[in-house]
């Protein structure tokens, strides 16, 4: 089933989410280069490879297909430039829809990531139709709780996922 990718656009202020396309593959390998983007992922710091970026690549766009939510790209409105990523995917290890985002470093500390976790909150609960989102950041990345927080969700408790120990957020329609 293919989805239709216009009716999943959001508008930010000066950003357009979309749903991820194959060409997006350089801008998210460029990001994900970038160790002080990774260093609150999974890979704690080590870039992740340009294979890797395409494998998530892919999953992403077929998640859309599957699922009807998904990841988006954040455009830059004025240079048409991928800037990062924002959206919900679904969690096999634990069966839960997580808000999940990044950002080009160049672009942090401006509420971008803040926006556009909310856009991807509110697309959650009023289109998907999910009735519960969590979001999980490791306990040093303060700027990422932040970003939950103000995205309406709670913290509930430390979870280990993925290798981490992880702090686990919640929130419900």
């Amino acid at each position: 089933m293919m989805t239709n990718p216009a009716k999943h656009t959001l508008q930010l202020d000066d950003f357009t989410m979309r749903s991820l396309q194959p060409a997006d593959l350089d801008a998210l390998a460029a990001i994900w280069a970038d160790p002080e983007v990774t260093r609150f992922l999974p890979s704690r710091g080590v870039p992740i490879p340009r294979e890797n970026a395409e494998k998530s690549l892919k999953s992403f766009i077929n998640h859309w297909q599957q699922r009807g939510y998904g990841v988006w790209a954040i455009i830059e409105n004025d240079s048409a430039r991928m800037v990062g990523y924002c959206g919900l995917r679904y969690l096999d290890e634990i069966d839960e829809v997580e808000v999940l985002y990044g950002l080009a470093k160049e672009y942090w500390g401006r509420g971008i990531a803040t926006q556009a976790a909310k856009a991807a909150v509110s697309y959650g609960f009023n289109v998907a139709n999910l009735d519960k989102l969590i979001a999980m950041a490791l306990p040093d990345n303060f700027a990422s709780r932040r970003v939950i927080e103000k995205a309406g969700l709670q913290y509930e408790k430390q979870i280990h996922i993925f290798n981490l120990d992880v702090l686990y957020y919640c929130a419900k329609r």
